[in-house]
């Protein structure tokens, strides 16, 4: 991993680079969602943009009664609302499984009390969530079922609401965000299995005034330039400071070359 300072001044450039290429609107004024209702959102938002995970969010709202509906709805039901947010299964399944958690461990789906609680008190609250062992240990067998079923990494819900409701700072990491930091060479694959940790790393570099926006930057330059399979470096603004750009366009470079050569005519 690139030294700390290094890692700073190619991500403040980054960021820099990308607001000028995504101009992010203004946020509407309205009223902020509520504890339960950003984390629901942040499940939706996980590997995707802010603009799509309304939507879906939008969806189910208007597809379900309440909450409690959705919580005892298959997950086929919830998974049809959300596309075509990817991986559509195991979102609802998500979805589902921590509906089920905060119902058998507060009766309700009321968590502005943990608000309360202090910022560390109230992430450690909310990660209890998607922990599988803790809510079988605590007897809620339904919710436990639920999230064992659909592993995914939940560190970015968790960092998300900090981020959003509770004041604090966190950088939410995904997988099309991670990718983005892999192909700079601001992180390495191996890294990828301590999220949490890595996330630390990030946060040392950005930040908190800046948070939100490198969130919504780095995520709509995963969807729109640096996909997965078949990244657009030609049209990256970030492609003098990638590796992983610069390498792939040598390559293509080195390939329309030996296109252009003429081949030596066979002789009769």
């Amino acid at each position: 991993m690139p030294a700390i300072t290094n890692k700073q001044q190619l991500l403040t450039q980054a960021q820099a680079a990308l607001k000028k290429r995504y101009p992010l609107p203004a946020p509407e004024p309205g009223e902020p969602r509520q504890l339960l209702e950003e984390l629901i959102f942040a499940i939706c938002r996980e590997g995707s943009t802010t603009e799509d995970a309304e939507e879906a969010y939008a969806r189910i709202r208007k597809v379900f009664v309440d909450w409690n509906e959705i919580r005892v709805s298959t997950v086929q039901e919830v998974a049809d609302a959300l596309r075509p947010l990817p991986n559509p299964g195991p979102r609802a399944g998500w979805i589902i499984g921590v509906l089920h958690a905060v119902f058998e461990m507060n009766y309700s789906y009321d968590l502005g009390d943990m608000e309360k609680k202090g910022l560390k008190n109230a992430a450690k609250q909310i990660s209890r969530y998607f922990n599988a062992k803790d809510l079988e240990t605590k007897g809620l067998k339904q919710a436990a079922k639920q999230i064992e079923r659909f592993k995914r990494v939940n560190d970015f819900a968790v960092a998300w609401v900090v981020q959003r409701s509770l004041g604090g700072h966190a950088i939410p990491l995904d997988g099309p965000t991670f990718r983005v930091l892999r192909r700079l060479n601001v992180v390495e694959e191996a890294e990828a299995e301590d999220m949490e940790s890595l996330r630390g790393g990030i946060e040392h570099v950005i930040p908190k005034a800046r948070g939100e926006e490198f969130t919504e930057l780095m995520s709509l330059h995963a969807k729109e330039t640096c996909i997965e399979k078949t990244p657009l470096c030609g049209q990256c603004v970030l492609k003098g400071d990638c590796p992983t750009g610069i390498e792939l366009l040598s390559k293509k470079a080195d390939k329309d070359k030996e296109k252009a050569e003429p081949k030596p005519k066979k002789s009769r």
